[in-house]
């Protein structure tokens, strides 16, 4: 085992636990040891097995509780289970993990985060149609957050915020709004060529025929 596989492990059982445990006790200092707790707790979120994510949320939320004082390691980490949340439509644990997020944005920094955990909070308050919301989530992706700041420098994170702000704007009947935000998403979305030499993949938008649908509708 390196140095590094003991909390990077994407299998689970309880050899496993009793020895991310013992490594993770003897590691120095609390900034490696909410370190280590996280990144193990990523691995395991990230499986298809829901045992598996289950010890993953346990794990990022033991972060978020035994250490607080290890911002840049408690941020991410409320980021990423928001990131889980979302993605399995758990919406109402989604939106409380993000709003802690933006909060931290508003009163520290975007550092330690993707810096879009405002964006995903907006998404979330679209995809589970909480119209009441939808100006909060509006006045959030466009006066709180500047798109011209250059925290929008990857191809793919332009065409989300595009996606997202058609979509929204269309919703709340911003229909000229919608349409320039639409055509800048298809525009983004023919980009094939990689914005860096030396990774290829990095930035290029991966975007499904349902969503490109979507968009010549928004269009119409």
């Amino acid at each position: 085992m390196s140095k590094e596989d003991w909390y990077r492990n994407i299998e689970w059982n309880d050899q496993i636990e009793s020895e991310f445990e013992s490594r993770l006790k003897r590691s120095r200092g609390n900034y490696h040891k909410a370190q280590y707790l996280r990144i193990q707790a990523s691995y395991l979120l990230d499986s298809k097995k829901s045992k598996l994510q289950e010890k993953g949320v346990e794990y990022m939320e033991r972060l978020i509780k035994d250490y607080p004082e290890e911002k840049f390691s408690t941020i991410h980490g409320i980021e990423q289970l928001g990131d889980f949340y979302l993605k399995n439509k758990s919406f109402d644990k989604a939106e409380k993990h993000f709003r802690k997020v933006t909060e931290y944005y508003y009163a520290e920094t975007r550092s330690g985060t993707s810096g879009l955990a405002d964006l995903k909070l907006c998404e979330t308050i679209l995809k589970s149609e909480q119209t009441e919301k939808f100006e909060e989530a509006y006045e959030m992706a466009t006066e709180k957050f500047d798109a011209t700041d250059g925290s929008l420098m990857m191809n793919s994170d332009k065409y989300y915020y595009a996606d997202l702000m058609a979509n929204l704007c269309y919703k709340m009947n911003r229909k000229n709004e919608a349409t320039e935000f639409a055509q800048s998403a298809m525009e983004l979305s023919k980009i094939t060529e990689p914005q860096f030499n030396r990774h290829k993949t990095v930035g290029i938008v991966k975007v499904v025929k349902e969503k490109i649908e979507r968009l010549k509708k928004i269009m119409e």
